[in-house]
């Protein structure tokens, strides 16, 4: 792991390769927030039919 990081950033620059490590944890952190935000829609329409 830490050979190809090296080897990435000797071939693209270290700012890219943090750029690229930012995009994709950015990526998950949504992910998780579209899931969470998805369930909450689902109790809310829930909650709604139950009234």
């Amino acid at each position: 792991m830490e050979q190809n990081l090296l080897t990435a950033i000797s071939s693209v620059g270290f700012p890219i390769v943090v750029t690229l490590y930012l995009l994709t944890s950015f990526q998950r952190s949504m992910d998780r927030f579209t899931g969470e935000l998805s369930q909450l829609v689902k109790e809310l329409h829930e909650q709604r039919r139950a009234c």
